[in-house]
C-alpha cells in the first residue's frame, strides 16, 4: 500500500491538538513560575527572619555581657564595703575596749 498523505481536516485537527497541548503546557509553566516566585519570596522572608534572630541574639549576648560585668562590679563593690565595715567595726570595738580600760583605771 502506498502511504497516504494526511488530509487538510486531519492536519487541522492535529494542529488544534498541538495548539491545545501548547496552551496546556504554557499554563503549567505559568503555574510553576508562580510557585517558584512564591518559594523564592518564602526563602527571602525566612532569610530575613534568620537575620533578625541572629541580630537579636547578638544584642542579647551583648546585654548579657554588660549585665555580667555590672554584677561582677557590684559583687566587688559589696566585698570592698564588707571589708571596710569589718575594719570600722574592729576599730570601734578596739576604741571601746581602750575606753573601757581607761574608765576602769580612772575608777580605781
Amino acid at each position: 500500500m502506498a502511504e497516504q498523505e494526511p488530509t487538510t481536516g486531519e492536519l487541522s485537527r492535529l494542529i488544534q491538538r498541538v495548539e491545545g497541548r501548547i496552551d496546556a503546557l504554557g499554563l503549567e509553566i505559568r503555574e510553576l513560575a508562580a510557585e517558584w516566585r512564591a518559594q523564592i519570596a518564602g526563602v527571602a522572608l525566612l532569610n530575613q527572619r534568620v537575620g533578625h534572630l541572629e541580630t537579636s541574639q547578638d544584642d542579647q549576648e551583648a546585654r548579657l555581657r554588660l549585665v555580667e560585668q555590672d554584677l561582677a562590679g557590684r559583687k566587688e563593690s559589696a566585698e570592698k564595703s564588707r571589708r571596710n565595715n569589718m575594719w570600722i567595726a574592729t576599730g570601734i570595738a578596739a576604741a571601746g575596749l581602750v575606753l573601757n580600760q581607761v574608765f576602769d583605771l580612772i575608777g580605781k
